[in-house]
């Protein structure tokens, strides 16, 4: 966040309290992101992805409880940092976007999570993914320069991601959340088309190893 403001501001000449806000939102949904992820790879790890999947592949209490911790975990992140942003002179109005807009975007980090842990989850790096998407997320936000400025094949790979318009509200009063959500159902959809074939695939391997 510290090194984000700091580009801007040799920039710009001037402290943006938009760009620390945005930071803050985008760090609490990579949280949320890699708790998501670190849950199923821990379940992976000790071997309760194969019973849940043997019985109960989409058991209501076990992906609720998996999307809760995560949302939580992310909220405390962002609610403690707005909370010393609120204490050194962040304008209350940004804070006001940032929290209207922060549980679409845990709910889009977890989402990207469960997706990147669905692609990853056999292969000899389940952090892939995770490790990729977490790499990019501040520059495909938007969150020092509007996406609409990047070079056309930046642009390109940034709108894959559904951060564009909660960052844009944040730091512009405005945004059109309708292809951020629709992104977000895109990835969602992927990851379970990739969640139901992954689990026949680890169905049939681990039987195997286990008899």
């Amino acid at each position: 966040m510290i090194l984000l403001v700091l580009i801007n501001a040799q920039y710009t000449g001037h402290f943006d309290w938009s760009i620390v806000l945005a930071s803050i939102a985008i760090d609490a949904t990579h949280l949320s992101m890699t708790t998501m992820t670190q849950s199923l790879i821990t379940d992976a790890n000790l071997g309760i992805d194969y019973e849940m999947i043997a019985q109960r592949p989409f058991s209501l209490r076990y992906w609720t409880d998996k999307v809760f911790v995560a949302l939580i975990v992310g909220f405390i992140l962002a609610t403690s940092n707005l909370a010393l942003a609120l204490i050194f002179g962040a304008p209350l109005v940004i804070i006001n976007r940032v929290i209207m807009v922060l549980p679409l975007l845990c709910l889009f980090g977890i989402i990207l999570g469960f997706t990147a842990w669905a692609i990853s989850w056999e292969m000899n790096d389940p952090y892939f993914l995770s490790n990729l998407i977490s790499s990019v997320m501040s520059l495909v936000a938007g969150i020092l320069v509007v996406i609409s400025a990047y070079p056309q094949w930046l642009e390109k790979i940034a709108l894959l991601f559904p951060f564009y318009g909660p960052i844009n509200l944040i730091k512009f009063k405005y945004a059109d959340l309708r292809s951020s959500i629709l992104v977000t159902i895109i990835w969602l959809i992927i990851g379970i088309i990739t969640y139901i074939v992954q689990s026949k695939h680890v169905l049939k391997t681990r039987h195997h190893k286990y008899n």
